[in-house]
């Protein structure tokens, strides 16, 4: 299944209603919510989605505002109250909230509803909204292939994303790769390629926040400046995207697309220092900067860009035991006699004398024990006699 989003080009009279729809399908997720906690605070039981669609049938016969609408994208707030409580049941935690105006639904999908494509423009028309329409291209222009239809609200515009059953095929090199991801670097590669660390510019988000702060609050301005923050940190976030899957797909084309990383518990590492009152944490500003640093290199997001772009063509990612991959020699496996500290940024092995960039030794120590999981018949190197 491959996504394709393109901006919708809507009227005023499409605005409205669907500014309309979205208003309702908030109300709808709410009162579906509310049905679910009060049906188990009686019964002890939970209500199923089946159910709730009956309910639906039966308030669309008796209420004119909610007959306005189509019966199936409506049915949209419900599938996502069914999601968000299969979602709470099986992680254990995220209990599904009630969605304020503020941050209300904003999209909305079906699977009944097919494009109409012509020679510039696709399209298509929802009872009660109106006709989108959006600038057709290469990548989508068969009905036939779109299994799900989605609209998504955005501070930028409205986007129409279709969910198409193809199989793209995606060219990678045969070969494997190792990296590490760091601060100091956004990656380090098992071939020697050392990717930049990226900087975000903040400057005008800064500067929109200043803004905002001066307004008082419940003005019109407030709510103008409001949105413009969020416009300026929706494209600060699709630019970061954008780089990224330039940055992945490069990777597997040019370099590997047998992937190795290290298996990293980024939440963990990305946790809070402050402690408590009875226990409050120490250095609490320098880590908070460190957590900063990681998150602005969007590691998440890199890994798994990289693990679905892999096994699309044809390769594998996968996670390796982090431990020892900094400090050990990927020639000979040794480890230093003096553990390397954050300031030594070359490695040099006192054991057989090999030397390298820091994040590059580890990337290849990555790539050593990752050779063993890809059944592609690495091994690790003896381990030193020095290693005690």
């Amino acid at each position: 299944m491959i996504t394709y989003t393109y901006k919708a080009k809507l009227n005023a009279y499409t605005h409205r209603n669907l500014a309309e729809f979205l208003t309702q399908q908030r109300l709808l997720y709410n009162g579906a919510l509310q049905e679910r906690i009060d049906c188990y605070q009686k019964t002890g039981d939970s209500i199923s989605l089946f159910d709730q669609r009956g309910s639906l049938t039966t308030i669309r016969h008796t209420d004119e505002w909610f007959g306005k609408f189509d019966r199936w994208c409506q049915d949209s707030a419900l599938v996502r109250v069914d999601r968000a409580f299969k979602r709470f049941f099986r992680e254990g935690r995220g209990f599904p909230r009630f969605k304020s105006a503020k941050r209300g639904v904003m999209s909305f999908e079906t699977l009944y509803k097919k494009p109409v494509f012509n020679v510039k423009y696709g399209s298509v028309k929802i009872k009660g909204i109106g006709r989108l329409r959006w600038r057709k291209d290469d990548r989508c222009h068969d009905r036939e292939q779109v299994k799900l239809l989605r609209v998504v609200q955005r501070p930028t515009g409205v986007f129409i994303q279709l969910v198409c059953d193809i199989e793209r095929p995606r060219i990678g090199l045969n070969r494997a790769i190792g990296i590490d991801v760091g601060v100091r670097v956004n990656a380090a590669l098992s071939d020697g390629m050392v990717i930049p660390r990226h900087t975000p510019d903040r400057a005008e988000i800064r500067r929109k926040q200043r803004a905002l702060s001066r307004c008082k609050r419940g003005s019109k301005g407030r709510a103008k400046r409001r949105q413009a923050l969020a416009r300026a940190c929706y494209r600060a976030r699709v630019q970061r995207h954008n780089a990224l899957h330039r940055l992945t797909s490069e990777i597997v084309k040019l370099h590997g697309k047998w992937i190795a990383v290290e298996d990293l518990d980024i939440e963990a590492m990305t946790a809070s220092a402050a402690g408590t009152a009875d226990c409050p944490g120490r250095r609490v500003k320098q880590k908070t900067g460190l957590n900063r640093s990681i998150l602005d290199q969007n590691w998440g997001m890199f890994i798994m860009q990289l693990d679905y772009k892999a096994a699309s063509a044809g390769g594998q990612l996968v996670r390796v035991d982090p431990k020892h991959t900094t400090q050990r020699c990927s020639r000979c496996g040794g480890l230093p006699v003096k553990p390397l500290t954050l300031n030594d940024r070359w490695y040099h092995c006192a054991h057989c004398g090999y030397g390298d960039d820091r994040d590059v030794n580890a990337s290849k120590n990555v790539l050593l024990k990752g050779l063993a999981l890809f059944d592609a018949g690495g091994a690790f190197p003896a381990v030193s006699a020095t290693e005690k």
